[in-house]
């Protein structure tokens, strides 16, 4: 599998991929489609990279001019692709890695974010303690992207809405979708 940044100034470096079982890495076209969304929105962005695997997605967003990415994972082959990955592009003064389980992570932090990626394993559905806890930690406007199976999309449209979210846009791809989520508090407009 072959990964890379499309975009930026890290354009066409490659990522190296965890070898995990199970690992999936974002399609470049959702990817594409996920920050065409997001558009200028992501320059001095402070980001959050949630089950981060490759850092794929939160390098992306350093490459297209965020200011900072924090990235989160709870396995240890994932946390040091990960900082391969980012000394490769040349993000380390821009990022932090951190090895831990995504709920602790986000429980123990008081920062706020633009922007939170999160792409969990397509069979892990016991995210709803972990979105109540996102719900606060998104900054006025901020939005989160979670990608999912879309057999899924019933059960995680449900756990959004009870953690005092909502979803603004979704986009499937093939095996793959992602939406867009707002607090419900904010007027976010997309």
């Amino acid at each position: 599998m072959e990964l890379r940044v499309t975009t930026g100034s890290a354009k066409n470096k490659k990522l190296i991929a965890p070898e995990i079982p199970g690992f999936r890495a974002v399609q470049e076209i959702a990817k594409s489609s996920m920050f065409s969304i997001i558009g200028e929105k992501i320059e001095g962005s402070v980001c959050l990279d949630l089950f981060a695997g490759s850092g794929n997605l939160g390098i992306e967003a350093l490459s297209r001019g965020a200011a900072w990415c924090d990235f989160v994972d709870g396995n240890s082959g994932s946390a040091e692709a990960i900082r391969k990955n980012v000394e490769n592009c040349g993000f380390y003064d821009k990022s932090s890695v951190t090895l831990k389980n995504a709920v602790k992570y986000v429980a123990a932090t008081d920062k706020k974010y633009d922007l939170i990626f999160m792409d969990p394993f397509y069979s892990d559905l016991s995210q709803k303690y972990l979105l109540r806890l996102i719900a606060k930690r998104l900054k006025e406007h901020g939005l989160l992207f979670y990608f999912y199976s879309p057999e899924n999309a019933d059960a995680v449209a449900a756990m959004i809405k009870m953690a005092n979210l909502c979803i603004t846009d979704s986009r499937a791809f093939g095996n793959s979708t992602f939406s867009v989520v707002a607090a419900l508090d904010n007027d976010v407009v997309v």
